[in-house]
């Protein structure tokens, strides 16, 4: 009997059949559906223009929030070419800046002199009126006294290596006072009192105190206290100072009696006396360098003192501040620097330099206040704490290179987050 199989209703497949997940020698992702496909489209949508919002107005209110105020200390000081500047440091660059940073700050920044950039900017308190000075700075490390005490920092990034208090042969005894430590170039160390009187040496780029020897303690004696705060000597000006010869002087010549105009004049040792130009100058006085640290202390008779201040005040205030300098700032190279008023009567001040070959003006410089310090590094820079011509604190530090030209630094620029700019 012949047998016909059943015929299969569906038609006959023409390929095989797919899984939508592949085989596992070719495997397929899925397509996804149209709600999942949308998603982070979406998500997109609603996040980026808020957070783009967000970047641009905190970028804004960067740009356009006040600066911070800006006011250098005194104390500053040398390390070879390279210039340390304690600082103040006042409000914020924006809202970030605010957040991520303290409202006040003391700070020390390292400048090089040669280009002008600042090498480093650290933060080293947070207290209004908290003092720091440089007392020494070696190859490896820089000493600063502060209200808190003794501290070093590394000159390669400005790091603490030691804070105040934990200097080995000080630590338990070490005065928390500005005004209890000083440099002796002879020793090339740092001299420090103790709470306890004793004094003790630091060499420069050592981090250890030793007791210091009969010679020192002798030499020292009654210099130094722990008790005060670091001393702010101001910027000095004279109408007569020495040369760097130490006989040769400068002076200010009025015009006439009774004058507000005045020229400029040099005596030699022998006793000749010449023109330095012919310009006149209003109000005028010279810049008198201040090299000497600020931990400078000085030994007055008050007896002798008060007698001079009856005989002859203005040559007792002359001889008051011999201690810290009697010689014309940027003499050593061959220039003087002239403080006075560009117009008679007028508010503000500028700082013009002068060649003391011809008495040509080489450079000049406009303030809105009378100079602070002015000190000389060792490579012939003279450094002078100003003011801007518009505004009275004294947050810049003019550079005079010995070719007799200005270099202006600026500090407390600060980026995004209010970190400083370095150059």
């Amino acid at each position: 009997m012949y047998y016909d199989p059943p015929r299969n209703p569906l038609p006959a497949h023409g390929q095989l059949v797919r899984s939508p997940y592949g085989t596992p020698d070719c495997p397929l992702t899925p397509r996804r559906g149209p709600f999942k496909s949308r998603v982070p489209g979406m998500l997109a949508m609603v996040l980026v223009p808020p957070l783009a919002i967000g970047a641009v107005a905190v970028a804004g209110e960067h740009l356009t929030a006040p600066d911070p105020q800006i006011t250098l200390r005194s104390g500053l000081g040398f390390a070879g070419e390279l210039a340390l500047v304690p600082y103040d440091r006042t409000g914020s660059g924006g809202l970030v800046d605010s957040l991520a940073n303290d409202a006040f700050q003391v700070r020390i920044a390292a400048v090089d002199l040669a280009t002008g950039d600042l090498r480093w900017d650290v933060q080293l308190a947070d207290e209004p009126g908290w003092g720091a000075a440089v007392v020494a700075a070696g190859e490896t490390y820089a000493y600063l006294a502060t209200d808190d005490g003794l501290t070093v920092l590394g000159l390669d990034d400005g790091a603490v290596a030691a804070e105040p208090g934990s200097v080995p042969g000080l630590e338990g005894a070490q005065a928390a006072s500005g005004a209890a430590y000083g440099f002796d170039p002879a020793l090339g160390a740092v001299v420090a009192l103790d709470v306890d009187g004793g004094l003790h040496t630091i060499a420069l780029d050592a981090l250890e105190a030793a007791p210091a020897d009969a010679d020192t303690a002798a030499a020292w004696s009654g210099r130094l206290t722990a008790e005060g705060g670091v001393p702010d000597i101001g910027g000095l000006t004279t109408t007569r100072a020495l040369l760097a010869d130490g006989e040769s002087t400068v002076s200010v010549t009025p015009t006439a009696e009774g004058a507000l105009g005045a020229t400029l004049a040099v005596e030699g040792p022998d006793g000749g006396r010449r023109a330095l130009g012919t310009r006149v100058f209003y109000e005028a006085a010279i810049v008198l360098d201040q090299t000497a640290p600020a931990s400078t202390t000085l030994e007055i008779d008050v007896d002798d003192l008060i007698a001079e201040f009856a005989e002859d005040p203005a040559g007792a205030a002359a001889d008051l501040w011999t201690g810290l300098g009697d010689t014309a700032a940027g003499a050593a190279s061959g220039h003087v620097l002239v403080e006075h008023r560009p117009e008679p009567n007028g508010d503000a001040y500028a700082l013009h330099v002068v060649s003391l070959e011809n008495g040509r003006v080489t450079a000049s410089f406009d303030t809105a206040a009378h100079l602070g310090r002015a000190a000389t590094s060792p490579g012939g820079r003279t450094v002078v704490i100003t003011a801007p011509p518009d505004d009275p604190r004294h947050s810049d530090l003019v550079v005079v290179a010995p070719d007799g030209s200005i270099d202006r630094v600026e500090f407390g620029e600060t980026d995004l987050l209010g970190e400083p700019v370095l150059e």
